[in-house]
């Protein structure tokens, strides 16, 4: 990499496009988990009105539950900077 991008006039533009890309690629990857989620719980209601095997049940149910500490744990992640724009690097 040239020394001007990493000291000098666009060293701080650089940092600020390189973590406005790497937002935008985590909130895309939260609203995927999101709507995974949602899919999921879908299945799963499903599968409790058709009544299906107690082993389908707890595979489905497990899945909702794997997705929720997913969404959770990326949901306290998730903060505001001074600024307020958000950063889901920290």
């Amino acid at each position: 990499m040239k020394k001007d991008l990493i000291i000098g006039l666009f060293a701080e533009n650089k940092e600020a496009i390189e973590m406005f890309g790497t937002n935008v690629y985590m909130n895309y990857l939260y609203g995927q988990t999101i709507n995974e989620l949602m899919e999921a719980e879908r299945e799963l209601d499903v599968a409790k009105k058709i009544e299906a095997t107690e082993a389908e049940i707890l595979i489905l149910e497990e899945r909702v539950k794997f997705l929720e500490s997913v969404v959770s744990l990326a949901t306290k992640k998730y903060e505001i900077n001074d600024d307020d724009t958000p950063d889901m690097t920290q």
